[in-house]
């Protein structure tokens, strides 16, 4: 292209562009000016993409004392704008502009990068650099915006902007980095997903007030991506899963008030995620889809405070082998679904009765501490809601943490009725000799009940040979017949008083004899075993 070829209002655009001043063809009726209704506009307001191009490459003579710069409001771009490989040392900035055919960045080299309010049929960038900000700011594209390995020194802003593929991604950005922030807020709409695998953000990720869609596939897939300040997904509408796997995160990830759909399917897909703060699913956050975020690292607290989460027959929530410093569990309501914390590792968690979940997986599970301790018993219903079977571990835990708070009486509770859950595992038999500890010495965590039982047994022993004394064993014998005495002979195993040789019981309290004698026996083993387990959990 020659500069004769260029027609009226091109060479308009030209001018300006040497002077880097703005020229702007829009009449004032915001009607009109829609670039949706750009068929109606004249030949004044039509400019081909390939004299854009040739003024970017070749075309610019810059006038002394002025900067060029493309500075285009409200034209009609016929045609592509193609400037693959390209090195554009200005600034770009169009607003209002229809563009019928499609925009190619691939591997070029530019400086600040500005589309308002632009329609757009494709945008490719791929492995373009791009010195400043990247702006597609409240524009509408029917195709695919495609950042791959873009390089942007500033902020990638797409705010407002309206993304339509039926064929695939509405956006892809693997690899990109941006070193300050990504803004996809204020309405910022993705029908058929959005891609940022290995994504490189300086600043902050904020998806605000976003709308993303891609009905039974991934709406949001960010795996391993790195980020160095925040991602915000505040009120953020979600159709499709939002994957966020190995990525890494220096300050918090929230989603206040999100809603996130995916039913049947996990809304959230983020093993192994790293943040370097907190992890914020709550005020509101509600997910119809199974949250699995096995693995994650928190320095801080991860929080469901008021969360909705609903997963019927299948799991709402999987931290399995998680780590944080706190966990905040007092959602709005019972989850819809299984919650699963096997192997996680937490500092403290705070709860509510009314919040449980009806089916918990606890088994590995370690904490510090529970923020509002409950009573034993009661707290004990919470391990029992794991329906996998007995296992020591979640009592133990329990257990420990009283210990830790000095509730050692709590501990003793909590250790008596692991052994009381365990039973109900056991053999009939076992099961027989289980209720003997319990109820004589409660497994060795009610050692008093020994003390009851024997004076119980010395009181009864001694009343009934008070009133039936035995009879001397031997004609010739001088010792003096004591109730009290000869009773603790048959109770005490082993040790002899001499009363228990000395006399013989009545043929009618010669089964109180056996019963005391058996029951003796009974009480030094149950006390035995009940005494070397406690002191083997110690």
């Amino acid at each position: 292209m020659r500069a004769e070829d260029l027609t009226p209002v091109e060479r308009r655009v030209r001018d300006a562009f040497s002077r880097g001043e703005k020229l702007d063809l829009r009449v004032g009726d915001p009607a009109d000016d829609e670039p949706a209704n750009s068929d109606s506009w004249g030949p004044e307001r039509v400019v081909r993409g390939a004299a854009l191009t040739w003024l970017l490459l070749d075309g610019a003579v810059a006038e002394p004392g002025h900067v060029p710069a493309l500075r285009l409001d409200g034209a009609r771009i016929d045609g592509s704008l193609e400037l693959d490989y390209a090195e554009i040392p200005y600034r770009v900035t169009m607003d209002g502009c229809d563009f019928r055919g499609r925009v190619t960045l691939y591997s070029a080299r530019t400086r600040q990068f500005s589309l308002k309010r632009c329609r757009l049929v494709r945008f490719y960038a791929a492995n373009a650099s791009v010195d400043g900000n990247l702006r597609v700011h409240h524009c509408r594209l029917d195709g695919l915006l495609k950042l791959d390995g873009t390089h942007i020194t500033g902020t990638l802003d797409l705010d407002g902007t309206r993304l339509t593929n039926a064929d695939g991604p509405a956006l892809t950005a693997d690899r990109v980095q941006v070193d300050d922030h990504m803004w996809m807020r204020h309405g910022f709409t993705a029908e058929g997903g959005v891609i940022l695998r290995g994504a490189h953000v300086g600043g902050d990720i904020d998806l605000r007030d976003a709308r993303l869609s891609n009905p039974a596939g991934v709406a949001l897939e960010a795996a391993r991506m790195s980020v160095g300040c925040d991602i915000l997904c505040d009120r953020m509408e979600s159709v499709g899963e939002v994957d966020l796997p190995g990525s890494r995160v220096g300050g918090i990830v929230r989603f206040w008030g999100a809603r996130l759909h995916n039913p049947g399917r996990k809304a959230i897909y983020g093993n192994f995620l790293e943040v370097g703060t907190s992890l914020h699913l709550n005020n509101g956050f509600t997910a119809e889809g199974t949250i699995e975020l096995a693995g994650v690292r928190v320095t801080g607290r991860i929080s469901f405070l008021n969360a909705l989460l609903m997963a019927p027959d299948s799991a709402a929530l999987v931290l399995g082998h998680a780590q944080a410093g706190e966990m905040d569990l007092r959602m709005a309501r019972r989850p819809q679904g299984l919650v699963d914390l096997r192997h996680a590792v937490l500092g403290s968690i705070l709860d509510a009765e009314q919040s449980w979940p009806e089916e918990l997986k606890l088994d590995g599970l370690r904490y510090d501490r529970f923020e509002t301790p409950l009573p034993p018993r009661q707290r004990a219903r919470w391990l029992l809601r794991d329906s996998s079977g007995y296992a020591p571990q979640p009592f133990e835990q329990l257990a420990l943490a009283y210990r830790t708070l000095g509730h050692e009486d709590d501990a003793r509770t909590v250790s008596l009725l692991k052994e009381r859950r365990r039973r109900t595992a056991l053999p009939w038999y076992a099961r027989i000799w289980g209720a003997v500890q319990d109820i004589t010495v409660g497994y060795g965590y009610r050692p008093m009940r020994a003390g009851l039982w024997l004076l119980a047994l010395l009181a009864l022993g001694s009343a009934v040979f008070a009133v039936r004394q035995p009879t001397r064993t031997a004609a010739t014998g001088t010792e003096v017949f004591n109730p009290v005495i000869f009773t603790l002979d048959h109770l005490l195993p082993v040790i002899g008083l001499g009363q228990g040789t000395a006399f013989t019981p009545t043929p009618d309290t010669q089964w109180i004899g056996h019963l005391l004698t058996a029951s003796g026996w009974i009480l030094a083993t149950t006390i035995l075993t009940g005494v070397t387990r406690s002191l083997n959990r110690r």
